[in-house]
């Protein structure tokens, strides 16, 4: 509501300094985004963080040595996913752009059908697939990552487990407690790192919709 309110109050000024495909964009596509990542992404992100820091605290409460194993991975986790984003974002902003300046492309074609050259719609279409494809390939980088995290602190917890089990400093009944846990962990980070493509697609949108919100017209 308050996107058109503003689109309302700036009237033909803004219009005439912006794209038309790039309004549109906006109050289609990146509304449709937003509106997906609020209702459905958003709640299973919030319940995922919530599980892994639940199930965290239950490992450190049984056993903190091997706590100390899952807890490690959490923040070269975090890096690894700081360091995805900040390589993404480019790529998820300009895919973004570059859709509104399709819908330009077609809207002035449908206004006036000698403007749309096929050459100039292969242009933006395969610019708008390049930036489409290195986006979600530098998103995706966090699925094999992660479960290589996952896997080395389960391998880590196992050894150290067999180590203190052998010397009688845990219980058998503690180690698989702890391992049990480690497996509730896993799904959630995983499930974590795949919803990295609508964080990102989300994020861009915001910042995009945010534009025209935060747009002041000259006096």
């Amino acid at each position: 509501m308050e996107l058109f309110d503003k689109i309302d109050a700036v009237g033909s000024v803004f219009i005439q300094e912006n794209s038309k495909g790039h309004i549109l964009s906006r109050l289609n596509n990146d509304l449709m985004c937003i509106k997906d990542f609020v209702s459905s992404r958003f709640p299973e992100i919030y319940a995922q963080i919530l599980l892994i820091a639940f199930v965290l605290v239950l490992i450190l409460i049984t056993d903190f040595r091997l706590g100390l194993v899952y807890l490690g991975i959490m923040p070269i986790y975090l890096i690894c996913l700081y360091a995805c984003h900040v390589k993404s974002k480019t790529n998820f902003n300009g895919h973004q752009k570059h859709l509104g300046r399709m819908m330009g492309y077609f809207e002035r074609g449908l206004a006036n059908r000698d403007s749309f050259h096929e050459i100039g719609f292969e242009k933006i279409n395969q610019t708008v697939t390049t930036y489409h494809i290195k986006s979600r390939n530098i998103a995706k980088i966090m699925e094999p990552i992660t479960t290589f995290l996952v896997n080395i602190s389960n391998i880590t917890v196992y050894i150290a487990g067999i180590y203190f089990l052998t010397g009688n400093e845990i219980q058998l009944g503690t180690l698989l407690a702890v391992i049990m846990y480690g497996q509730l962990l896993s799904n959630p980070i995983k499930k974590l790192s795949n919803s990295m493509v609508s964080i990102e697609t989300s994020f861009s949108s915001f910042k995009r919709i945010f534009s025209i919100i935060d747009y002041q017209k000259d006096e």
